[in-house]
């Protein structure tokens, strides 16, 4: 495999490691990849009450889309993406199901 290609995995270890540097106040945080060995498939979970209280849930999204733009992960790299950005008492209810 050359140098330059990127797996599944550093894909959502490189996203959850920007994703840690900008919410640092977190809960819970992960980045799965759910895509048949691609990387371009991810689910990210971010639990932060410093963040996300009294934050409307698109602007949530759109703080976690930007994070990953600035960090340079576009659409030629993750083509689908679920943002579950959450506050730690929605997290827990969440939890509870």
């Amino acid at each position: 495999m050359d140098s330059n290609t990127i797996t599944e995995a550093s894909v959502a270890d490189r996203v959850k490691a920007e994703c840690q540097k900008v919410f640092t106040t977190t809960e819970f945080l992960e980045v799965i990849d759910e895509s048949d060995g691609c990387g371009a498939k991810l689910l990210v979970t971010i639990v932060s009450d410093e963040a996300f209280n009294k934050v409307p849930l698109i602007q949530r999204h759109r703080k976690v889309q930007k994070v990953l733009k600035e960090a340079g992960f576009g659409m030629d790299m993750i083509h689908a993406i679920t943002i579950q950005a959450w506050t730690v008492a929605q997290w827990e209810k969440k939890k509870g199901c």
